[in-house]
């Protein structure tokens, strides 16, 4: 037990969990946490954001990337208020953020006096967009708050966690003890349940396998791989479970349906129809959502089998055969054991049988004909992208069309935890989280793709990046416009354009007035070269991409 002010234990309390980085913002009512930070800058690197929002976004990608929690730091009110669409993000995306703001003095806090930044049900607030929100009246409370916040995000879905800690207790003294760090929490599926999934995936015939973020979240993708090869068993991700097996597996059938209301069209979809014709499918780590699974037409399996470290999504649109609740790598780790004796002697070396098996060569190869016919340029773009990058690039999307047409149809991704997409669906996710994924993995190639749209929701943080030394690559398609609304409104409106159309700045200036290097690129040649110069740089480099006949147009 040692005497130290609140914020000296919350700041310990992080040291001693493992926390290596922090994004936020310095305020009148932080004043104590920052110079307690002070003291610990050999351990903790604060990374300066130029607004909330960014810092709760870059504290997702680091979260992403990395697997480990992402701090975000704000003031009270505006502060907090600001973070809340980065909280949203990392919410739905089931992101790890442990973010800490301020309040009011303890003896103002909520009886509306009008103290600076007073905000009404701030708690309430940030409730919205976390699994929990606590708030320290007393000092020693500081340290045990951060260890059940990293208690909690051990062994349930990870969804951001707040605490707030007024301004005044953030300076009081007390004797308090810092606890060791949260031991890591892997909970098993129930092993009768673990017997009857065997069961089914044994005796199925069509056996094919839906796979989330949750793979990510824990670190799955070898044990789902590996099931897979087992039972010859083809693999669908949604759109943030790409790289839950290698793209290029000859079981990966890529990512399955596309945006709410937005397929590439024109065609019927093989992925649609082959997913519907499986006896049995194994969802690991998806939530099996409305928006990507149900309004893709994704029916009920004859048997389902789903995985997920918290039941509550389960049998919301499709009811489950078997339910196993656990950690994704964990309950592979079982269902791979309990098949490892129940291979059969007419099987190939890695399960597939041989009819299933060239069906399954003969659906890769339908679906990649599929996207030649319908997103031709969208794949020579993201095939031309894929090949100047680094097999383990890790690639940061935002809510624009050459994500939506592009990026999750279109650019393969090898690795886990290297595709990070806004799940909330907010603009300006792109830059900020790009830069908290090359702050937590700095040895790797960070590429964000954005809209000249979305860039502009966060531009400012690329003075964050040249201050710190972040160097990942922005590739803006510009097109003048919002792409994607204007799409629909030349798609579904008849052209009846209005309130679509952006003035943009010119961003290869912008980006060298910030100390960063900016390029422009008029052509698909154009644009690799420049990419390949941009990977080499010293410095943050933004490539502007000029389309001004879309993105689908851009050669």
């Amino acid at each position: 037990m040692a005497r130290m002010t609140a914020a000296q234990g919350l700041v310990e309390s992080l040291r001693v969990q493992g926390v290596d980085t922090i994004f936020g913002i310095i305020s009148s009512h932080t004043m104590e946490i920052f110079d307690a930070l002070y003291d610990h800058q050999d351990a903790i690197r604060i990374i300066s954001t130029r607004h909330e929002q960014a810092a709760a976004m870059m504290a997702d990608g680091y979260a992403r990337v990395t697997g480990k929690p992402g701090i975000c730091l704000t003031s009270t009110g505006p502060g907090a208020a600001n973070s809340m669409g980065g909280l949203g993000e990392a919410y739905d995306a089931s992101s790890p953020v442990l973010t800490i703001t301020s309040t009011a003095e303890e003896q103002l806090y909520e009886r509306g006096l009008g103290t600076m930044h007073e905000t009404k049900n701030q708690l309430d607030m940030l409730s919205t967009v976390t699994q929990r929100s606590v708030h320290i009246s007393r000092p020693e409370e500081a340290p045990e708050q951060v260890k059940e916040a990293f208690e909690l995000f051990q062994g349930r879905r990870q969804r951001p966690i707040a605490i707030e800690i007024p301004s005044d207790v953030q300076g009081q003294e007390a004797e308090m003890i810092v606890a060791g760090p949260v031991p890591i929490e892997v909970p098993a599926a129930d092993p009768a349940a673990i017997m009857a999934a065997t069961e089914i995936l044994s005796a199925g015939s069509r056996v094919g396998v839906m796979a989330g973020a949750g793979i990510h979240r824990s670190g799955a993708g070898r044990e789902l791989t590996r099931l897979a090869e087992r039972l010859g068993a083809p693999v669908f991700t949604t759109a943030n479970g790409k790289g839950a097996i290698p793209e290029d597996h000859p079981l990966s059938l890529g990512m399955y349906g596309g945006e709410y209301n937005f397929p590439p069209g024109g065609l019927e979809d093989p992925r649609q129809t082959f997913a519907n014709s499986l006896d049995v499918l194994l969802v690991a780590g998806s939530s099996l959502s409305y928006f990507r699974a149900k309004s893709q037409g994704l029916r009920q399996p004859p048997q389902l089998i789903h995985l997920d470290i918290d039941a509550a999504p389960m049998d919301k649109w499709y009811e489950a055969t078997v339910r196993l609740v656990g950690d994704a790598r964990t309950v592979l780790e079982q269902l791979n054991c309990a098949l490892e004796d129940r291979a059969s002697s007419d099987k190939t070396v890695n399960g597939m049988e041989k009819g299933y098996a060239s069906e399954v060569r003969a659906v890769r190869e339908s679906i990649r004909e599929y996207k030649r016919q319908t997103l031709p340029n969208e794949t020579k773009i993201m095939e031309a992208i894929r090949e100047a990058t680094d097999r383990d690039a890790v690639f940061v999307g935002d809510v624009g069309v050459c994500n939506h047409r592009g990026a999750n149809y279109c650019l393969e991704i090898y690795e886990n935890r290297s595709y990070l997409i806004p799940a909330w669906g907010g603009l300006g996710f792109g830059l900020p989280a790009a830069a908290g994924a090359k702050a937590g993995v700095t040895g790797r190639q960070v590429i964000c793709l954005t809209g000249d749209g979305g860039f502009q929701f966060n531009i400012q943080e690329l003075g964050t990046c040249v201050q710190y030394g972040l160097r990942p690559v922005v590739i803006v398609f510009n097109d003048d416009a919002w792409g994607l609304l204007r799409y629909y409104q030349k798609n579904r409106g008849g052209g009846r354009y209005i309130a679509s159309d952006l003035r943009n700045p010119d961003f290869t200036r912008l980006a060298e007035a910030y100390g960063a290097q900016g390029e422009r690129a008029r052509s698909l040649p154009e644009l690799v070269e420049a990419l390949e110069r941009a990977l080499e740089a010293e410095s943050i480099t933004v490539i502007d991409v000029k389309t001004p006949d879309g993105f689908a147009n851009f050669k």
